[in-house]
């Protein structure tokens, strides 16, 4: 049993990567770096401790307030 533990570990890592990637090319596209990086970072380590069944929920979360639009704009037109 111990053969698995690397695998399972490396397994995760690349999940996580893979899944942070998507907020952190939303976020640079739109401008939001803190939230690109924080998705990716936040991805990943929610893959390392949970696997997929958490990194997606994060990453669905990360994209939510990337794509959210802002109330500034509605305040300043008022």
């Amino acid at each position: 049993m111990e053969a698995f533990g690397p695998g399972v570990l490396l397994g995760a890592l690349f999940a996580g990567l893979f899944v942070g990637a998507v907020p952190a090319i939303c976020g640079a596209i739109k401008h939001k770096l803190g939230l690109a990086i924080g998705g990716f970072f936040a991805c990943l380590f929610s893959a390392l401790l949970l696997g997929l069944l958490l990194a997606i929920p994060v990453c669905a979360i990360f994209l939510f307030l990337i794509f959210k639009k802002s109330n500034n704009n509605n305040n300043i037109q008022e």
